[in-house]
């Protein structure tokens, strides 16, 4: 279950953090602000989902007592 979470996690910073940027790049010269807006929304959302992510599996991986 943590080796899930954990590649859940990745995946899902990855997916919004590529996305971001590229919403980034492509606004590039241009003066066009909600590109660089939702870009900047997309990389917080990926870091906010994926430590999330690997936080829940963390705590939901290990039972207590167990090493």
């Amino acid at each position: 279950m943590k080796t899930l979470a954990r590649t859940g996690a990745v995946l899902s910073f990855a997916f919004f953090s590529v996305s971001g940027l590229a919403l980034m790049a492509h606004a590039g010269g241009y003066a066009e602000t909600g590109q660089i807006i939702f870009g900047s929304l997309f990389i917080g959302i990926g870091c906010f989902a994926g430590t999330l992510l690997w936080l829940m599996g963390e705590q939901s991986g290990s039972k207590p007592g167990a090493n």
